[in-house]
């Protein structure tokens, strides 16, 4: 009797005991997630140490940058200022200061956190920032992810449904009144463009692998007045549906900046070293003030010293109320000539020469200036008048006058003046079309994680929300 109740004792021990191992491994469990789970104890404080780091380097940049000033008689950021007392600060070599986009960009070397410092002195941290290997390749980085321009993005327009928009033959000029209308749906894929370091974040750029056309693949057609009148909110309109896709924050349309920004083309400064035009009636940002002085007669002064030897019998324009007007008799005008022209590999008039632009071989050649490429920008130029060998600016009444959009083609920005322009009071309407090349803008908080896929060389990344 006495053994049998020493048995049950025994017997209910070792169960006491299995069930308290499975506790404490359970508890062990918990434990362990609580410590090392995505919100576990260990990865808070990583965060808070890194939060910590981050609110001290940024105290840092804060304090140089204000002696920095202070030190200058008109209270500007200079590099080379901001780099001493960031050195003072820290020690030479600690940190790095670049100019970026009219900005400051300061690197920590050793952290590798990027930050942005703004003309004011606001500081803040950059979330994707670019960078350039010894190829000149460029690259975008989160400081985890690095993704290289020109990837394959699987971005999807049409994810949420398809939008559409119709273009007018009212808004287009197009004689033959016919409505265009572009969709979503359109079949391209879409590359990375690049980042955009913005006050309110950095965001990631696509662009599509191909212009877009409209649904019955015809480019979008501006003619006239009309077309020049309403040409840039139509190709904003159009690119606007293209960024409702799963990710997207909004899409607007391609300007002429984004692109001399990528080619590093300024009208100022272009690849031989001189203004565009330099000398002549069509010298960027010339002021040609036109005179009609008699019926059939007018006078033209340019503020650069050109002449202009042609005889008008009208000159037309654009007054700011976008009305198309003839010059009236003793009446004056003043125009700015903002129109340029440059091949992407030279950054000249020429295709031949020192190549200062990007290269041919290069992923933003191929996205931008493909041989089958022609798509209108959203950016006006003007052309103010014909120089003394007979350049074309500004024509009689009823041939083209030369107020327009740029528009990409076959590597070359702006094209030819005599070939793109919108016709306007007249009968000309010579190559008046184009594609539609939209920038997509990307929500900072997707996660980007690679397909597995190579595409024509570059790495394929689905998007992750």
């Amino acid at each position: 009797m006495r053994n049998k109740e020493v048995t049950k004792k025994e017997g209910i021990t070792l169960i006491a005991l299995v069930i308290t191992i499975i506790i404490l491994l359970i508890l062990a469990g918990i434990t362990i997630t609580a410590i090392t789970g995505e919100n576990g104890l260990l990865n808070s404080a990583l965060k808070a140490k890194e939060e910590t780091e981050i609110e001290n380097e940024k105290e840092i940049i804060g304090r140089a940058t204000a002696q920095t000033i202070g030190e200058d008689d008109r209270g500007n950021i200079q590099k080379e200022t901001l780099q001493e007392n960031l050195d003072n600060e820290t020690s030479k070599g600690k940190t790095e200061v670049k100019e970026k986009n009219e900005k400051f960009e300061v690197i920590f070397t050793d952290s590798k956190r990027h930050y942005l410092v703004d003309k004011d002195g606001n500081v803040r941290k950059e979330e994707w920032w670019s960078e350039k290997d010894e190829e000149e390749n460029n690259y975008i980085t989160n400081g985890n992810i690095t993704l290289q321009t020109g990837d394959y993005i699987l971005y999807d327009a049409n994810d949420n449904g398809e939008y559409t928009y119709t273009s007018t033959a009212e808004r287009t000029g197009i004689a033959s009144g016919e409505n265009q209308t572009f969709s979503s749906n359109y079949e391209t894929k879409w590359r990375l463009l690049g980042v955009e370091n913005t006050e309110s974040g950095d965001y990631l750029m696509l662009v599509p692998e191909k212009e877009i056309k409209s649904i019955t693949q015809q480019r979008l057609g501006l003619v006239g007045a009309e077309g020049y009148v309403y040409g840039i909110e139509e190709i904003e309109n159009i690119s606007k549906i293209y960024g409702n896709g799963k990710g997207a924050l909004y899409a607007r349309a391609m300007k002429v900046e984004d692109v001399n920004k990528i080619t590093g083309y300024d009208p100022l400064n272009t690849g031989d070293g001189t203004i565009y035009q330099q000398g002549k009636a069509l010298e960027y940002l010339n002021e040609i003030t036109i005179t009609r002085t008699e019926y059939a007669k007018h006078e033209f002064n340019c503020s650069n010293g050109a002449e202009v030897n042609y005889s008008y019998s009208s000159v037309c324009y654009f007054n700011e109320n976008n009305e198309y007007k003839r010059i009236e008799q003793g009446k004056s005008i003043t125009l700015t000539c903002t129109y340029y022209r440059y091949y992407a590999t030279t950054l000249t008039n020429n295709s031949t020469g020192d190549k200062k632009g990007i290269s041919e071989n290069s992923r933003e050649y191929s996205m931008l200036f493909s041989s089958d490429t022609s798509y209108w920008t959203a950016s006006k130029y003007v052309l103010g008048g014909k120089d003394s060998g007979g350049n074309a600016a500004i024509g009689d009444f009823n041939t083209e006058t030369n107020y327009s959009f740029f528009r990409i083609g076959n590597g070359v920005v702006g094209a030819s003046p005599s070939t793109y322009c919108i016709a306007v009071g007249g009968n000309k309407m010579k190559n008046n079309a184009g594609g539609i090349k939209p920038i997509v803008y990307l929500n900072k908080d997707i996660q980007l994680r690679e397909s597995g896929n190579q595409v024509n060389s570059c790495t394929e990344w689905k998007i992750e929300i």
